[in-house]
């Protein structure tokens, strides 16, 4: 019980020194799993929510320096799974990412007669990109190698397994464009 209580003091600290450093607010009951502070950007005035899980570790033998880079001003709801081990997750400013969303930079390998614990990440397509301005809505999953443009909206429960342009609304499993959020104009 000792042992627990001051890794949870130890985690409040960090959070703390994140808000300090960054003027941002995150949540107590947060979780933060990163073995470099120096991996992690979070911009001025971005919140993240409640039991929402940030981890950044680089615990395979890839090499590979994970990062995660938050812009100014989004907000990062409740109970949010964010994973950049591996990988890179850029997330732009002013974004809004709901609630149960799942954010994976990258996937393990599965080489043959190696087991699966044991296997490194992938180091092709490991990165997620969301630009300014996204909506993800709540229960969504970004899958690695994926970039969303800026002003796109992600509806909830989508699973998001390809590029999503500009300004363009998608949905579903997997996620489909809908409609653009504005008319395009032709010159």
């Amino acid at each position: 019980m000792i042992s627990f209580l001051k890794k949870k003091a130890a985690d409040q600290r960090r959070k703390e020194s994140l808000e300090r450093r960054f003027s941002c607010k995150i949540h107590i009951d947060s979780t933060l799993n990163i073995n470099d502070e120096e991996r992690i950007s979070i911009g001025k005035g971005t919140t993240i929510g409640a039991f929402s899980v940030i981890d950044i570790n680089d615990f395979s033998k890839s090499g590979f320096k994970s990062t995660l880079s938050i812009g100014d001003d989004t907000y990062i709801g409740e109970l949010n799974n964010i994973r950049a081990s591996g990988g890179q997750i850029e997330i732009g400013s002013n974004c809004l990412i709901s609630q149960n969303i799942t954010i994976v930079a990258t996937n393990h390998s599965y080489e043959d007669r190696i087991s699966i614990r044991e296997q490194p990440w992938k180091t092709e397509n490991n990165f997620v990109i969301i630009e300014d301005d996204v909506w993800v809505g709540a229960g969504s999953i970004i899958l690695p190698g994926i970039k969303i443009g800026r002003g796109a909206i992600i509806a909830a429960g989508s699973v998001v397994n390809k590029d999503v342009l500009r300004d363009t609304i998608v949905a579903g499993v997997p996620a489909k464009v809908i409609k653009q959020r504005f008319p395009i104009i032709s010159s």
